[in-house]
């Protein structure tokens, strides 16, 4: 009999977090029964099912509906209020539910009732994610094995779960160095389309650049389109690919560039076609884990000028690939953009050869499927 397995986080509809958490939950049910269920309002559009459409996905919100019929009426009420928008068991967490209710009991009572099912709860999450005492102390009560998958850079570590953990997964010895404890495994994301990737040829050019991530704060979109503003050359031309909440206001500032273009959100199966047309990457993020964007250029052969964040230092050690730059410095973004501009076809293919195969002998599905695996078992013993 497989053992059962939840893989637990916040997880929305879209993002880097539901993309990784539907690729761990494919990669596991290979040998385990596999749930996902979010502490965060989904619906059936979410990403958690990009791997597998019958995934079996659940919210708490969807379970206190189903437990509690005060819950479910006050959900829907304010599901009617708010004119249909998404679900209505999004909505267990309103405002009547949580003062009268003992909305935060029912929640203790659902995490209690849900890890007594589980030989293993495998959280995705920061440590200061709601909820993440609450399902840590109820497992360790019912002798439930924990992994967590660290998301984000690691600020604060004064939790006092931490000691129950069986295992850490990082992303980079970076972010685990922060936690310093000893207990961990480094795995690193990998490209869901790498097949479409490692399939592009090498564009002879150097004039196409891209922006892609969650248009917000603490990405460095904003500066970073500034940036290539002031340093672009005749037929250089930058997409931004994304959604969030400065989108609207960059769009609207830069509606008069020609050679900036906003392709808004696109699903992954149909990024293969968007590093077809740049040349180069280009991540200007203050804070990040990875992020992913950077193992897909790696994939696709496609030069980057980052901000030394999260992972990427040690995903191009090895490759000849070294156009860093600060955020808040933009005479070194310039001299990066500069030396890109600059490189012979000689060059730039060189540097793209390293950074694919850099990915393809450290950071492909199969590789990083073998390390989840490995990790598992590692936990579970079976």
């Amino acid at each position: 009999m497989k053992k059962k397995i939840l893989l637990f986080g916040p997880f929305a509809d879209f993002g880097g977090r539901e993309l990784e958490g539907s690729f761990i939950a494919s990669v596991l049910s290979s040998k385990y029964d596999i749930d996902v269920c979010s502490s965060s309002s989904i619906t059936n559009r979410s990403q958690l099912f990009e791997f597998n459409k019958n995934q079996k996905v659940f919210s708490l919100y969807n379970l206190l509906c189903s437990k509690y019929f005060s819950i479910k009426i006050f959900s829907i009420l304010s599901y009617l209020k708010n004119r249909f928008k998404g679900v209505y068991s999004n909505y267990a967490n309103n405002i009547v539910a949580k003062r009268y209710f003992n909305y935060n009991q029912k929640i203790n009572n659902i995490l209690e009732e849900l890890i007594l099912q589980y030989d293993l709860v495998f959280i995705c999450a920061q440590f200061s994610s709601n909820y993440m005492s609450n399902i840590i102390s109820f497992s360790k009560k019912k002798n439930t094995k924990i992994i967590f998958r660290t998301t984000g850079t690691i600020k604060d570590v004064n939790f006092n779960y931490l000691k129950d953990i069986e295992l850490f997964i990082h992303h980079s010895l970076y972010n685990a160095s922060k936690l310093q404890m000893n207990n961990y495994d480094i795995i690193d994301q990998c490209s869901f389309i790498e097949d479409k990737l490692l399939s592009l040829q090498y564009n002879d050019n150097n004039t196409n650049f891209l922006l892609l991530g969650r248009i917000s704060e603490g990405k460095g979109f904003e500066e970073a389109i500034a940036f290539f503003i002031k340093c672009k050359k005749t037929n250089d031309r930058l997409i931004v690919v994304g959604e969030g909440e400065l989108k609207e206001k960059l769009e609207k500032k830069y509606a008069g560039f020609s050679e900036i273009n906003f392709y808004g959100f696109i699903k992954s199966d149909m990024l293969g076609s968007v590093f077809e047309e740049v040349d180069c990457l280009i991540i200007p993020s203050l804070e990040e884990s990875g992020p992913l964007v950077g193992v897909e250029a790696m994939a696709a052969g496609k030069l980057i000028i980052s901000t030394k964040v999260g992972a990427m230092p040690e995903r191009l050690k090895n490759t000849l690939n070294d156009f860093w730059f600060d955020i808040h410095d933009f005479s070194s973004f310039e001299k990066e953009f500069n030396r890109f501009k600059l490189l012979d076809n000689v060059m730039r293919n060189k540097i793209s050869q390293s950074l694919r195969n850099e990915y393809k002998e450290t950071r492909s599905i199969a590789a990083i499927s073998k390390k989840y695996l490995d990790a598992t078992y590692k936990v579970l013993g079976s």
